[in-house]
Formats: C-alpha cells, structure tokens, sequence
C-alpha cells in the first residue's frame, strides 16, 4: 500500500539568539528582520528576551518559513529568564564578537546552557556560530582578537567530533599534519570567497562572519539556516512516510483483502497511533494514505 506526504507549503520555526552581553545580537537580529541598524551602544539591554518574527520564503522548496526569532539577554542577571526561552527552539545562534577573545571563550558556557535546558531537543537542533563585527577588523585588522580558523576549530570539535583534525582546533593552530598526508583539499563556500582546508562543507556551513552595520553576510546566515529547517521537516515526513508503510503492512502477505489495518465502508476511515500526548493521526482513503496531522509533543 502506497503512502505519500505532500511538500510542506509553510511551516513555523523557533530560532534563539545567544551570547555575552554587547556582542551585538540584537543589531543583527534587527538587521535581518528590519534592514536597519542599531548600533550596539545605543540599543537598550535585553531583558529576558525578546522576538521578532518575520517569514521567509525558501526558493528550492516553495515553502515560506514563519521564523521565530528570540533575542535572549547576555547579562548575567538575567539568565534564568533566558533560559526559560530555550525550550521548543528549532534552531539556535551562538554570537561572538570577533573583537573580543572573551566573548568566544564565553561560548562554551552558552552552548552548555543551551543542551541543559532542551535536553533531547539539542540533538536535532540546527546550531550555528556567528562572529559578529566584521566591518570593525575590515577597517583595521589589528582589533581582530579571533581568526575565522578558530571559529571552523570550535564547531568541528564541538558539532562534529567525528571528523575533526588535529590541524587546527578552537584554541590555535596545532603542529602541522605529516607532508605524508599530501596536500589538504581545500573546500570553498559556494557564496564566500572564504574557504577551509580542513572540515567539509557541514562544518564550513554552520561558521559565518557578519556585520550588522552593513549586512554583510547576514542573510547568508538566515537563508542556510531556513534551508536545514526545510530539509529537516523533510527528512521526517519520509520517517513517517516509512513508519506507516510498515504499519499498514500485513505480516505475510503481499497485498489484498485482510490486512490488520483494513477498514469498512471501501476502505475509508481513519485510526489513531499512540496514546496519551505522543498521537500521530492519519486520514486513509481507498488505497492512498494522506498524512492529516502530526502532532507529537514532548
């Protein structure tokens, strides 16, 4: 019996923002929504948290996105507040200010924060780190106190341990690799200029450099992360897919009449899997199965 789930045509996501205090995470979540900048000195301090939302189209897919996006406190004051945000994210957004070797170093207390506090959740959450302020070393490149290559380190050894070298890692540069290994490939961004000669493009993805004064590099950000929110949707619509093909499948039995999920009335009905909160309902129809609703709650 063949099952099918149509494309999505629009979802919803949630989307935090983290990182120390005057990194600039509102000026980049407002220059993203709003177009307009907001100079890290004149914005008043985040209390809590705070959101915008705005919707996005994704151009591969036809879906639009109605991104939530929560501006969490960097304050210490207000971190219980913020915490109390984390839960339900999609998505998360580890800010540093390349300007301040503090503020990178603050990113593993965040991103311990944000896997206490979400639980099973952090593990299919679509995380990336940002490095904010850009435009400031483009004008003088002495105030750069963190190299783009820490910011690859950090996320290969964090994200993705299984493929990290010892090459380069989060707090330097490490002794060089054997000349036995040959020349290292180099894998470029398809839309940076930037490029790593160590991790592949997963790694390269989830790493951005950004100026909210003038945009640079701010919608790359969005526009990746939109993407992985779409082919994550995707990638467990075909988990049910399979999970009820395997349902209405009878032990034994190639096809035809019998089968433990065959219903009265020509085939048309419905039923309901699970119990409790965790319930995923489906409309059935003759010999095509059409998901209704997914609705499973943690």
């Amino acid at each position: 019996m063949a099952a099918s789930i149509s494309p999505p045509t629009s979802l919803e996501a949630k989307l935090v923002v983290l990182g120390s205090q005057n990194v600039g995470k509102t000026s980049m979540v407002h220059r993203y929504v709003k177009n307009a900048f907001i100079p890290p000195k004149s914005a008043q301090s985040t209390v809590g948290a705070s959101f915008l939302t705005t919707r996005v189209n994704d151009s591969e897919s036809g879906a639009t996105i109605r991104l939530q996006i929560w501006d969490t406190a960097g304050q210490e004051r207000f971190r219980s507040i913020s915490r109390l945000y984390y839960r339900g994210a999609h998505a998360a957004i580890l800010c540093y200010d390349v300007t301040s070797k503090k503020s990178f170093e603050d990113m593993g207390t965040w991103l311990k924060e944000l896997k206490e506090n979400t639980g099973a959740e952090s593990k299919d959450m679509i995380l990336h780190v940002v490095g904010t302020k850009s435009d400031v070393v483009a004008a003088d490149p002495k105030k750069r106190e963190v190299p783009f290559e820490r910011c690859i380190g950090y996320v290969a050894e964090q994200l993705y341990p299984d493929i990290a070298t010892p090459g380069l890692t989060s707090s330097g540069p490490a002794s060089s690799p054997p000349s036995s290994h040959g020349p290292i490939p180099v894998i470029a961004s398809p839309t940076s200029n930037r490029s790593s000669g160590f991790w592949g493009q997963e790694v390269w993805d989830c790493c951005h450099e950004v100026s909210a004064k003038d945009g640079e590099g701010i919608e790359e950000v969005f526009r990746v992360i939109t993407r992985k929110l779409v082919e994550q949707y995707a990638r467990r619509a075909e988990h049910e897919r399979k999970f009820l093909e395997e349902m209405m499948r009878t032990p034994g039995m190639d096809g035809g009449p019998g089968g433990y999920f065959d219903l009265p009335n020509g085939g048309n009905g419905s039923f309901r899997v699970g119990h409790g909160d965790k319930r995923r309902s489906w409309l059935v129809s003759g010999l095509s199965i059409r998901a209704k609703t997914i609705a499973v709650q943690n």
